[in-house]
């Protein structure tokens, strides 16, 4: 009788199947999750920042008005052209009905409570409400006025 060779009887190897695409490996997940999160995180900050671009300009052409007019007696033409200027912000961010028809302490109580401020009202921004009509008033702190109005270009709701 003859013998049966012995590696006749082994059989073939049998490769494991090959690795899937899918489900990703939990790194792949934590990937996603993080490019997910910082994309949402630059949409919010990019329509964040279109969002104040208006106040941005604002800023800017407050501070172009006043280097334009350093001198204390066009303080008329300040105060007309700074509440030109604040009531084009506020019209912004409010309705233009509500906001146009303020005249003198409303504007100026109005200015105030958008912003929780007290700088108008009481403060060197008073000078808003009469300067505009009197050719003999004057601005005695025109650093002051622009600072309260940048904080409440800056400040408003």
């Amino acid at each position: 009788m003859a013998t049966a060779n012995p590696i006749d009887q082994l059989k073939d190897i049998h490769l494991p199947e090959a690795v899937g695409f899918w489900p990703p490996a939990s790194g792949w997940w934590l990937l996603a999750a993080a490019f997910i999160a910082v994309l949402l995180t630059g949409i919010f900050l990019y329509q964040r920042h279109q969002k104040s671009a208006y106040r941005r300009s604002a800023v800017r052409q407050l501070n172009s008005l006043f280097s334009d007019y350093p001198q204390p007696q066009q303080s008329q033409q300040i105060a007309a052209q700074l509440n030109q200027l604040l009531k084009a912000v506020a019209q912004q961010s409010y309705s233009t009905k509500q906001v146009s028809r303020l005249t003198e302490s409303q504007w100026l109580n109005f200015l105030d409570s958008s912003a929780n401020m007290q700088s108008f009202a009481q403060g060197p921004g008073q000078i808003l409400a009469s300067a505009p009509y009197d050719q003999n008033s004057e601005i005695s702190d025109t650093t002051a006025l622009k600072q309260c109005c940048v904080q409440w270009i800056r400040r408003h709701r």
